[in-house]
């Protein structure tokens, strides 16, 4: 019989594995009914927060009179919007594979209540877009290839580390930053609903992947760490190109960078913690990608500092942002 973790690792088609009739022995799912019921209530909390887009959105332009968007910042939210928009899109397919190709209820529960999540924040924000006439914009290079990435590998555990540690992540501190910056009254009020469901899609990762990471051996650790390098470099060449609308926006890239570092931090630290008598458990983040603190603040004083740089980083700063813009072109023109 495989292990949890090499049916993450290389999942099986459904010829070969329905119905898995495990799931209808009331003995077999017992044993495991403790260790999963937290993961369950992600799908009864997503039916208890659940929203009607269309509800919300006509609500709170009755409240706040219409939608006010200011006109010199509707390109620069065109810009970020299309990062978001797209990546709601790619959540919705790749929370619809999870529910079908993760074989424990409970986490099929939870994705197929993410998938319905997606689906409602796709739509939700094409039609707010619509109605506060920004641009609808094509993705950045580095952007979709990093979407078009998670959709297509096979391995789940790729797939929920990728969007729900990563993409996830970072989508609930971009949808926090845009609110805090009160660009427009409706589209910060909505985001509320965003972000709430965001943090949800997250626990999905914290509470399934622990006892999956634990299986690993060292070399499909190093594969996953890598995985998880090369998402992390594809996120830093596209943020140099975005950056710059968040500016335009009010929202400071540093104090976001900042954000998402303390995010992940405080995952990590969750998932340690998420077996009860186990203490905090080192085996349950086996393979993930980490930085310690002084990485972190070398990082954050590389790519934002606080003081005028010297000669040699501004150097490094503009080469950075202009190799991110050639290849972030070169990339879109490759793409369908």
């Amino acid at each position: 019989m495989t292990t949890l973790t090499e049916r993450w690792l290389r999942p099986q088609r459904p010829r070969t594995q329905f119905p898995p009739y495990e799931l209808g022995d009331a003995d077999i799912v017992g044993m495991a009914q403790a260790r999963t019921d937290t993961v369950a209530r992600i799908y009864h909390k997503g039916h208890e927060q659940a929203w009607d887009g269309r509800q919300v959105l006509d609500e709170l332009i009755a409240k706040h009179g219409g939608i006010h968007f200011p006109e010199d910042k509707r390109d620069a939210f065109g810009t970020v919007a299309s990062v978001l928009l797209w990546g709601e899109l790619a959540a919705w397919s790749i929370s619809a594979d999870l529910a079908l190709k993760l074989d424990e209820t409970p986490a099929k529960m939870a994705a197929s209540s993410q998938v319905f999540d997606e689906a409602r924040h796709f739509y939700t924000l094409r039609d707010y877009l619509w109605r506060a006439n920004v641009p609808v914009k094509k993705l950045g290079g580095w952007s979709r290839r990093l979407l078009v990435e998670l959709l297509e590998t096979e391995n789940l555990l790729y797939k929920v580390v990728g969007m729900q540690l990563l993409v996830e992540s970072m989508a609930v501190v971009i949808f926090r930053s845009i609110a805090d910056a009160r660009i427009e009254p409706v589209l910060t009020d909505l985001l509320y609903y965003f972000e709430r469901d965001e943090a949800r899609h997250v626990g999905l990762g914290v509470l399934t992947l622990p006892d999956v990471l634990e299986g690993l051996s060292d070399r499909d650790a190093l594969s996953l760490w890598w995985f998880q390098t090369r998402m992390q470099l594809e996120m830093i060449m596209g943020g140099l190109n975005i950056n710059p609308s968040f500016v335009a926006l009010g929202v400071d890239p540093a104090a976001m960078n900042l954000a998402g570092f303390r995010y992940h931090h405080e995952i990590i630290r969750r998932m340690k913690n998420t077996r009860p008598g186990r203490g905090t458990d080192q085996a349950s983040v086996k393979g993930l990608f980490r930085l310690s603190k002084t990485a972190q603040d070398a990082f954050q004083n590389l790519f934002f500092p606080t003081a005028a740089p010297p000669a040699w980083q501004r150097t490094f700063l503009a080469t950075m942002v202009g190799v991110a813009q050639r290849t972030d072109r070169w990339l879109a023109r490759r793409a369908a």
